[in-house]
């Protein structure tokens, strides 16, 4: 019985031990540190498609939810006798060999303890992707605006900072509330001289807006006085024109910030460094262009409640680890 109770003992031990708990927490926090990584990767495979592919269409998700969950289990089985052990021996002659001596030995059986532990986790992601036109054409535009590929009839010839911020208020399609006859909660103004590819006619083009994505430090196209009668949008100074370099364009103060593939980018390590730049480009810490451009890829998929609504997302579906 000394044995049995032992058994018991440790089975009652490990049920009580938190494992359960234990191992939750720490997926938890595995998952929650993955979050980092899964974000540069996609943006990393974005900036090397706008390198190399002039066909170049994002593929963008927004990781919205994220759960873990640990599951500990302990099957024990007893087996006890009735009665305490006994063994009883017989033995008998046989009259045609009275000097042989036979014998049997029958005993119970024995008390017993089975254990069957189970140990499951599952940890998952639920992603909401960018499925609409204009999510998708705003993230085109940025990836081709840090990267220097935005389209232009000369590529070999960089834009300069106010041509490259001119086209990117024309490509940039703002997030805008159900557009009517009457303004419906949008703001509207013109921009003049977008090309539309087609860089010889240039025309006016007028934008609606929604008011609450050019306000606030993640504004990617932002208007300071909304109340004004003649609205001047511009470009958020935190995002950086062909601030992102790759190996063929860098330059001894440049590190780096990441890759895809066999593509290496590269920032201008601080704002006294000397680095490339485009022409009338003031100096700027690149990486944190880069942790800027992460959050305004955010922004970029981020679509219009509505009047009175916060922003939101649209769809999705759940990647999973088991």
């Amino acid at each position: 019985m000394g044995t049995f109770r032992r058994l018991v003992c440790i089975a009652v031990c490990f049920l009580g031990s938190g494992c359960a708990s234990s191992q939750l927490n720490y997926n938890a926090a595995d998952l929650a540190s993955s979050l980092n990584s899964l974000e540069k990767r996609q943006i990393f495979f974005n900036l090397a498609q706008a390198l190399n592919d002039p066909e170049f269409v994002p593929s963008q998700v927004t990781i919205s939810i994220g759960t873990a969950q640990t599951a500990n289990a302990v099957t024990p089985s007893i087996s006890l006798p009735l009665g305490s052990p006994v063994a009883t021996t017989a033995r008998f002659t046989s009259a045609a060999s009275p000097s042989a001596q036979f014998s049997t030995q029958i005993a119970n059986a024995v008390p017993a303890l089975g254990v069957q532990v189970t140990d499951a986790w599952n940890q998952s992601w639920t992603m909401v992707p960018a499925n609409s036109s204009n999510q998708i054409r705003r993230l085109r535009t940025l990836y081709q605006y840090v990267t220097g590929t935005m389209p232009r009839p000369d590529m070999t010839r960089d834009l300069s900072k106010e041509e490259a911020e001119r086209q990117f208020l024309c490509e940039y399609s703002m997030q805008a509330m159900a557009v009517s006859a009457s303004p419906a909660g949008n703001v509207i103004y013109r921009l003049d001289g977008c090309q539309d590819n087609n860089p010889r006619a240039p025309h006016s083009r007028v934008i609606h807006a929604d008011p609450t994505f050019t306000q606030g430090p993640n504004c990617v196209v932002c208007i300071d006085d909304l109340n004004a009668k003649l609205l001047h949008p511009y470009v958020n100074p935190n995002l950086k024109y062909h601030f992102l370099r790759t190996t063929p364009g860098k330059t001894e103060d440049m590190i780096k910030v990441g890759s895809y593939g066999m593509t290496d980018f590269y920032v201008c390590a601080s704002a006294a460094a000397n680095c490339s730049r485009v022409v009338s480009q003031d100096a700027f810490d690149g990486r944190k262009a880069f942790s800027d451009f992460v959050l305004f890829v955010y922004e970029a998929m981020s679509v219009s409640g509505g009047a009175g609504s916060a922003k939101s997302t649209g769809g999705s579906f759940v990647y999973s680890v088991r």
